[in-house]
């Protein structure tokens, strides 16, 4: 697996030249440089819930937090691989094949584009995890999951 360098330069509109103060650093919502989480969490209240915090054009990153039992809706991704730092709780993947993954805070969890997973939380406690993916993040969802007894309606792109 390598890199593409031209085309990853090629998807970026905004090339600086040279080193230059930060042009962006917004009070709230993506393009703020320093996040809280621990703010974040309080603002947002009980899980489930998902908060965009990084956004440009070759990032998002999104904290998900949710509740032991609940989960997100299997899918996978046709362009981008993308990870998942794990800052609290224990969290369970479900990947395309039958492989399980189990991981907890501290933890970070990398799945190939075309793999589908189903992420749920394990243990007692809230998870949060940081989901780091490559926009526009287009998510191909499953009506079932492989490798548990969950089912889902269909839905769209």
């Amino acid at each position: 697996m390598g890199t593409n360098w031209q085309g990853v330069n090629d998807a970026v509109d905004d090339v600086v030249v040279g080193p230059i103060p930060p042009r962006v650093d917004a009070s709230m919502g993506p393009g703020m440089m320093h996040i809280e989480i621990d703010k974040v969490v309080a603002e947002m209240g009980p899980a489930p819930w998902s908060k965009l915090l990084i956004e440009d054009e070759r990032n998002l990153g999104t904290l998900i937090a949710s509740m032991p039992g609940q989960g997100n809706h299997a899918h996978w991704h046709s362009n981008f691989d993308e990870w998942w730092a794990v800052m609290a709780g224990k969290l369970r993947w479900e990947l395309t094949g039958g492989k399980i993954i189990h991981a907890q805070k501290g933890d970070i969890v990398w799945i190939p584009r075309g793999t589908v997973h189903h992420i749920v939380t394990e243990g007692d406690e809230m998870s949060l995890r940081f989901a780091v993916a490559m926009p526009p993040a287009v998510h191909v969802w499953q009506e079932e999951c492989e490798n548990c007894d969950v089912t889902w309606d269909a839905r769209e792109p």
